[in-house]
Parts: structure tokens; sequence; C-alpha cells
């Protein structure tokens, strides 16, 4: 045999089991001894539908085990949209949304870590979470922590701070404010990226939902740097908070006399499921000086949440028309027949609004059995969570 004519890396018959010879393809990334035996897809795992922690008119939002970004110009209401989620995973409800995983995690547990403020804005902070949820702010709470590390001075310690916390507290639901103090830089992409990575590892690995805060750029609205365009790309979902100042509108057909003048606009401007509709809110001073942050009721309130009934309904009359037999369906079967007529994201969230309201329900042998509509959610949307609370700040 001509021994220019061997394929090289294939060994000659009788060879035996002499090791192969390394190719020479791009050998200069030192791939071919690597082990990859773990990472390949096990094809016998179940599908895991994503699970959501928070929902708004029955639209769920806030992926568990994703990361999730508050953005907005500077003072423009970004910690004051954080305060009403922390509310809401405290207290079940803040406004019009609810905490999604009562079932599942009935006691939920929130980190929140300040990279940015002064003490006594943390301390404000702080209160205002805890008079609106109802909770004691002057005594130490086993369901909320708070990690001040404005006074931390280097980057790195400040992520193996919130690296360590995250391991004392074990937070189902973490609030990073903000991820522009866990870089050096910025605008350098061989330090940012694996700052997301590890932000989006960190989520995954405790099954936690992970937010962060990170500003807008002052004249345009994307998220400042390198870091921001990153993040961008890899997030689970994005809400930017926008402050209103209805006297600085020169237009006067463009302002609306049934809001303040002064009042922030919520919108989710990146999502992977169903978006949820924008919503706004303006701050009350509480008697401590901290200020609160009041969803705004407005007229649509009613039509939004018509939304959940129409869904419902729809449910309802898809899921009738299943062929029910005494030995009941798997979500498997209730998906595969949902989808010859909606799309797979419909079909899950048909499904999982029919759980949540009784429609159908699951017996011990994990089968689902038709039970029917019997009652439309009532009408909630005027209801705040702080109502005939009274404010006993000392100061």
């Amino acid at each position: 045999m001509n021994e220019e004519n061997i394929t090289p890396g294939i060994p000659l018959p009788g060879a035996g089991d002499a090791a192969p010879k390394k190719p020479d393809f791009l050998k200069e990334d030192d791939w071919f001894d690597i082990d990859i035996s773990g990472d390949f897809l096990d094809f016998t795992e179940p599908y895991r539908p994503p699970r959501y922690t928070m929902r708004r008119f029955g639209i769920p939002f806030a992926n568990v085990g994703e990361l999730h970004i508050i953005s907005g110009k500077p003072g423009n209401g970004k910690t004051g949209l954080m305060s009403q989620l922390i509310v809401t995973l405290l207290c079940g409800k803040f406004g019009n949304t609810e905490y999604a995983l009562s079932d599942e995690r009935p006691h939920p547990r929130v980190l929140y870590v300040d990279t940015e403020q002064g003490k006594d804005d943390t301390i404000a902070v702080k209160n205002r979470v805890c008079s609106i949820a109802g909770l004691p702010y002057d005594q130490p709470l086993d369901n909320f922590k708070v990690l001040r590390l404005r006074d931390t001075e280097d980057a790195r310690e400040r992520w193996a701070k919130i690296l360590k916390a995250i391991y004392v507290v074990q937070p189902t639901d973490i609030f990073l404010d903000g991820l522009l103090d866990i870089v050096k830089d910025y605008n350098d992409q061989v330090e940012c990226q694996p700052i997301i990575r590890k932000c989006m590892m960190t989520a995954t690995h405790y099954d936690a939902s992970l937010w962060t805060v990170l500003h807008e750029n002052p004249m345009v609205d994307k998220l400042v740097g390198t870091l921001g365009s990153i993040a961008q790309r890899k997030v689970a979902e994005i809400f930017t908070v926008i402050k209103v100042k209805q006297s600085d509108i020169k237009n006067e057909k463009d302002r609306r006399p049934d809001l303040p003048d002064i009042y922030f606009h919520v919108k989710q401007v990146k999502a992977r499921g169903r978006d949820v509709d924008d919503w706004l809110f303006r701050y009350e001073t509480s008697a401590g000086g901290w200020g609160q942050p009041v969803e705004i009721q407005e007229d649509g309130a009613k039509v939004l949440d018509s939304k959940e009934t129409v869904y419902l309904k729809e449910a309802d009359e898809r899921l009738k028309a299943y062929g029910w037999t005494s030995s009941g369906a798997t979500y498997t079967d209730l998906e595969r027949y949902l989808r010859r007529s909606v799309s797979g994201r419909r079909a899950g969230d048909l499904i999982n609004i029919a759980k949540e309201h009784g429609v159908i329900y699951m017996t011990d042998k994990k089968k689902y059995h038709y039970n029917g509509l019997k009652d439309l959610p009532e009408d909630n949307s005027q209801d705040l969570p702080f109502d005939g609370i009274e404010d006993k700040a000392p100061f």
C-alpha cells in the first residue's frame, strides 16, 4: 500500500487499539482531547415547561432560572418598579401584579443587592417595601435580605460578595441594583460577556429569577455600553421605566388631565413569552418620608382584566371539545390536541389558565379531567395591598 494514499488519523489494518493520530484541523484550538461526553442532550429527559414567578391579568412573566432587566434613564423610577416586584413576591400582590408560584413556592425569599445608593437611600427602599407589604421594617426578616455594596470598591470583590450572599440566603428571587457596578469597564467585551454568562448560570444553578437594573444611554433608548448590548441579546425580558412630567409636554392636546403631573410609565420592551401590557404608577409621600409607588388605576383597567376572562372562555371552549374519557388525558395529549388549531405557546397558555381556574384538574394518576368553567374571575383591579394599612413610621 502506498503510504502517500493513507488518510491521516485512520489506523492501518491490524494496527489494533493504537491511539489515533490527532488531526491537524484547527489544532491550535486544542479541541481534540477535550471531554464532551457530559454535554450531549439526554433525549430521555422530559420537557419542563417554563415557570413564571409573576403575572398581570393572567399573563405570566419573570421566568425562573432566567435573567431579567429593569432599564431606564437615571431618576426615572427603576427602583420604584423594583420595589413593586419585591412587594408582589413578599405579600402576593401589588396593584394588578400577582405572585404566580404560590403552590410550588409558598414562601419566596428575596435578596436585594444595592451597589449604588447611600445607606439612608437603601434604608428608604427597605422601609418602602416592608411598609407596603405589611412587614416590620425595624427588625430582621427571614424572607427579605438587603446587601449593601456601595462601599466595596473593587468590582470583582462586589461580584464575589454577591455570590456569597446568594449562597447564604438561598433566595428564590434576586434583585441586583445595578449591573454596571460588577464590571470595571462596561465597554470591555472581554470582561462583560463572561459576567452576563455568570449571571445566567447563577439564575439557573439556584433556580431563581435574577433581576438586574441597567441604565440607558442619556441620549438614546439603548442599554448603556457593550454590557448593555450583550445583556439585551441574552436576557429573557426587559422592562423599561419612563418618567412623564406633563407640564413639560408642549402640546396641550397630548397631556392627560386624568393623570398627575408626574407619573411613571412601565413598558415591557422584550419578552420571550406573551407580552405584558403597559402600566402606570405614581409616588405618594409616606409619613416616614421615603415615598411609596402606587399603581394608577386607569379607566382601561377593567378592559385589561377582561382579557383574562376572554382567554379563560377560549380555554374552556376548546378543552370541552376534547374527546374526554374516564381515564383522563396527559398534558402532552392536551397540548397535541390544542396545537391542531393554535400555536404551541398558546396551547400551553390555555392549559395553564384552565388549570389555574379549575376548568381541568389532575388526579393522583397524573391525568387531567375536565371540570368545566364554573365562575369567571372577579374584577379586583381596584385593590391595592396597602389600602387601609396604617403607616407606623416613627419619623
